[in-house]
């Protein structure tokens, strides 16, 4: 399966997809385990998130910010083709588009991340950053031009894919929440982000006191388990789909899905109790 698209940009895209779903599903659960620490010690729940003020974790931060956003937009392109079939001949122009706002997105706000790192929480560059620096744009201008030279020379010949859609059942209704719940997380996960590890320098300035200053606020409350009910379902029937492919025989497949729904379960109940049982 891997191999049929022989180098086409298709293929890349579903890998990628991919890979970053796996990636940020894997980063999600353990997110959810390390911010219920709090409910136990806020000292311990502190002292965690001092690492996440080391470099090295910056820039996974950043990396991660790199894959929650290409995969919002790869699975918008996604949705696009399945509910508008006809819409398949424009795929590789729809790739371009994706592959360039992903670089319009990405670089300023990777060079803010990397600012935050490197002058820490006192001087971090945040939105002070200068929108006007031509330095900046005059980056992102040319990735964007070098990623259209890339794929101009293919636009004029697009291939047809034909969509599979489920006929019904447990499959259909799968394939229908992935896809909704997926256009609502690219405005709530990639708001949290935002919010999170970008405003007013970031995770710099997350400890005890800030999560019990926001929690306190029941919007915050429900914005943050609707994230979590979504993400965690949303992922999880990712997974499913990447184990079925790869797991084929029926003892294997029930024991490696069974693990997954056990693990995602309790995750998903230790989030909620963590938001609805944390007394600021």
């Amino acid at each position: 399966m891997f191999w049929r698209y022989r180098g086409d940009p298709s293929m890349w895209a579903w890998l990628l997809h991919r890979l970053t779903g796996i990636g940020i599903f894997v980063f999600l659960l353990i997110h959810v385990v390390d911010t219920s620490l709090i409910l136990w010690s806020r000292e311990l729940y502190d002292k965690m998130v001092e690492l996440y003020h080391q470099p090295f974790f910056k820039i996974g931060e950043i990396l991660l910010f790199g894959a929650v956003l290409f995969h919002g937009l790869n699975g918008l392109r996604v949705v696009v083709l399945d509910f508008a079939p006809q819409t398949t001949v424009y795929q590789r122009q729809m790739l371009a588009g994706v592959a360039i706002a992903f670089f319009l997105l990405f670089i300023p706000v990777a060079v803010i991340m990397f600012g935050q790192m490197m002058q820490g929480a006192e001087k971090h560059l945040g939105f002070e950053l200068n929108p006007k620096s031509w330095q900046m744009w005059l980056t992102v201008l040319l990735a964007s031009v070098a990623i259209f030279s890339v794929y101009a020379p293919t636009m004029s010949a697009p291939k047809l894919k034909v969509s599979i859609k489920p006929s019904g059942g447990l499959e259909l209704y799968g394939w229908l929440f992935i896809r909704v719940s997926g256009v609502l997380l690219i405005f709530l996960a990639i708001g949290h982000l935002v919010i999170m590890h970008l405003i007013d320098g970031g995770v710099n300035r997350i400890n005890s006191d800030f999560v019990a200053q926001r929690l306190a606020n029941p919007i915050w409350r429900t914005y943050d388990f609707l994230l979590l009910t979504l993400a965690i379902t949303h992922g999880t029937w990712g997974m499913r789909t990447v184990l079925m492919d790869y797991f084929h025989k029926p003892i294997s497949r029930l024991i490696v899905l069974s693990l997954l729904y056990v693990v995602a379960g309790i995750v998903t109940v230790l989030g909620a109790l963590t938001l609805f049982t944390f007394q600021p």
